[in-house]
């Protein structure tokens, strides 16, 4: 059972974890088919499950990878709107690298599930892309995220 759960008929509250996945100077995005929007590779985290878990179940899921290590980096109240409902998410980011390595490409590839599309998106093109939460544009820099000393909070309004 996944920790999301409505709050009236125009609420929801939503528990995820995410991965931010670099390679060649590029970030792993998803979207779904039906969907503009990119956003970092996760999900919701279940019932009684560690975040980091959650991060590790979603990556061998959806594209058969396991972790080498990770690092929390953000912890983000992120509110906003989709499809005429207002969500109250809290999300907890991971700075991964994946076990053996993964190759970058230029071409789209769907994961194991096929329920999302996969791209690596250059660092430097970002602006150019609709991506959310937003606030991923101004913060991804793989310089500044490998030498954090600190977990970020941030609040996020979109």
């Amino acid at each position: 059972m996944m920790v999301s759960f409505d709050v009236g008929e125009s609420q929801k509250f939503n528990l995820r974890a995410a991965c931010l996945i670099m390679q060649d100077g590029k970030v792993l995005f998803q979207r779904f088919h039906n969907s503009d929007f990119w956003f970092l590779p996760g999900g919701r985290v279940e019932m009684m499950e560690e975040t980091e878990q959650t991060i590790e179940r979603e990556l061998r899921e959806e594209y058969g990878w396991k972790i080498k290590d990770k690092k929390l980096i953000w912890i983000v109240e992120n509110f906003f709107r989709l499809e005429g409902r207002d969500f109250h998410e809290l999300g907890l980011y991971y700075f991964v690298r994946i076990d053996g390595g993964i190759a970058s490409t230029d071409e789209d590839f769907t994961g194991l599930e096929n329920i999302s599309v996969s791209r690596w998106i250059p660092v430097s093109e970002l602006a150019q892309y609709p991506i959310v939460p937003e606030f991923l544009k101004r913060e991804i820099d793989e310089e500044a995220l490998r030498s954090m000393k600190e977990v970020k909070h941030i609040v996020h309004r979109g």
